[in-house]
C-alpha cells in the first residue's frame, strides 16, 4: 500500500544493473564514482590502529559514497566492519574493512603518495567536508536483532520487510513475540495515517476544479494505483525535472475524474517515502527527452538526490530494455573514407 516494497525492488534492480556493466558501458565519472569507497578504505593501511576515531570516520564516509553509488552489498559489509571498532582500538575494524577491499578486487592506485585523511573522511572524497550539518548516513552501532525489531515497514538501513519476517518466524518467546508485533502496529498506524491524509488531499484536489487549478504538485497524493513500467520525467513545484513512473488509477471514481482533466498520476524513482504526485500533463515528457533545467535554482542536496535517482531510473530502463541501444550513448560517425565521387563509383562497382 505505501509502495516502499517497490521502491526497494527497484533500488535491488538499479543496483544488479549497475554492477552488469560492461567496461564498455562505464564512463570515466562511474568508474571514479565507483572506486571512491575503495580510495578510502586502501588509505587506512598508513593509519596507525591507535587512531580509531579516524579509521571510523573514513569507514562511516565509505559507506556513504557506496550507498550513493548504489553498492549497497558493499555498504552492509562495512557497517559489519565499523561495528568492530573499540576504545582506543580500531585494529579489528581496520583489518576487516582490508579485506573487504580485497574481496572486491583491492585498489590498483597508488600506495605511496601522501593521503589527506580529512579529505578520506569526507563522503564527497575530494575536499574536506566542512558542513557539519550536512546529511550524511551514519552506520548503526545497534545489534542487528534490534534492527530486525524496527525493520517492518519500509526497511532500517540494510534491513527490510523479510528479515522482520524470518525473525517473527523465529521466535521462540511470548515477549520476543510482542515485541515485533508492537513495533510493527506502531509503524503501521503511522503509515496508514500519511495514507489517508494523502487520499483525502487527492480526493478535495478531484472534487472541485478551482482546487485542481491551485493544486501544488509537489504535495504528496495516494491512491490505489498500479505503478507501470513506463518511465518519464516529471516537474513538480520547486523541484527539477525528476524520473518516474506513469500510475493508473485502480479506484473508479479517480480514474474517471481524472479522465480528460489533463493530469496524471506519477510514482517518483528514488523517493525515499515512495511518494506519489498529481502533476500536470504539460509538466511530462517522455524519460529520455532533456528538457532545459536551470539546477543553480535548487539546492545542492535536491539536485543530487535529482542525480541519483536519474542514475537509479537509467539502469531500471536498460534493465527492461535488453538489447536496446541506449538513448543517451552518443556515437560518433565514422569519417568518410572516401570523396562522393569515390563513393559513387564503389557503389557502381558493388
Amino acid at each position: 500500500m505505501s509502495g516502499k516494497k517497490r521502491l526497494l525492488e527497484e533500488e535491488y534492480t538499479a543496483e544488479e544493473e549497475n554492477e552488469n556493466l560492461s567496461e564498455e558501458e562505464d564512463n570515466e565519472e562511474l568508474i571514479k564514482r565507483r572506486n571512491n569507497w575503495k580510495v578510502k578504505i586502501n588509505a587506512l593501511k598508513q593509519v596507525p590502529v591507535h587512531r580509531y576515531a579516524l579509521i571510523r570516520d573514513v569507514i562511516v564516509a565509505s559507506i556513504t559514497v557506496a550507498r550513493k553509488s548504489h553498492l549497497n552489498n558493499v555498504a552492509a559489509e562495512l557497517k559489519t566492519a565499523l561495528q568492530m571498532i573499540r576504545d582506543h582500538s580500531g585494529g579489528e575494524a581496520k583489518h576487516a574493512a582490508l579485506k573487504i577491499l580485497d574481496k572486491y578486487g583491492g585498489y590498483e592506485g597508488d600506495d605511496d603518495e601522501d593521503e589527506d585523511f580529512d579529505a578520506l573522511a569526507a563522503v564527497g572524497g575530494d575536499a574536506p567536508n566542512t558542513n557539519e550539518e550536512e546529511d550524511v548516513v551514519v552506520a548503526t552501532m545497534l545489534a542487528d536483532e534490534f534492527n530486525w525489531v524496527s525493520g517492518s515497514i519500509g526497511g532500517e538501513g540494510d534491513v527490510d520487510g523479510s528479515e522482520w519476517s524470518k525473525a517473527i518466524k523465529e521466535c521462540k518467546s511470548v515477549s520476543r513475540l510482542a515485541a515485533l508485533i508492537q513495533s510493527f502496529l506502531s509503524k503501521a498506524d503511522e503509515c496508514l495515517e500519511n495514507l489517508k491524509e494523502d487520499n483525502d488531499r487527492l480526493l478535495h484536489v478531484l472534487r472541485s476544479k478551482t482546487a485542481l487549478k491551485k493544486h501544488d504538485s509537489a504535495n504528496s497524493i495516494w491512491c490505489n494505483v498500479e505503478v507501470t513500467t513506463q518511465l518519464v520525467k516529471a516537474k513538480v513545484t520547486d523541484y527539477p525535472w525528476w524520473p518516474a513512473h506513469r500510475c493508473i488509477p485502480l479506484d473508479s471514481s479517480v480514474k474517471d475524474a481524472l479522465e480528460g482533466s489533463g493530469y496524471a498520476i506519477v510514482a517518483s524513482v528514488g523517493n525515499e517515502n515512495a511518494s506519489l504526485f498529481l502533476v500536470s500533463e504539460k509538466d511530462i515528457v517522455d524519460f529520455s527527452s532533456e528538457p532545459e533545467d536551470d539546477l543553480s535554482q535548487y539546492d545542492e542536496s535536491v539536485v543530487q538526490g535529482m542525480e541519483e535517482a536519474m542514475g537509479m531510473a537509467k539502469n531500471l530502463w536498460k534493465a527492461r530494455n535488453r538489447g536496446v541501444a541506449s538513448p543517451w550513448r552518443t556515437k560518433k560517425r565514422p569519417s568518410p573514407r572516401f570523396s562522393d565521387d569515390e563513393s559513387a563509383e564503389e557503389k557502381k562497382e558493388e
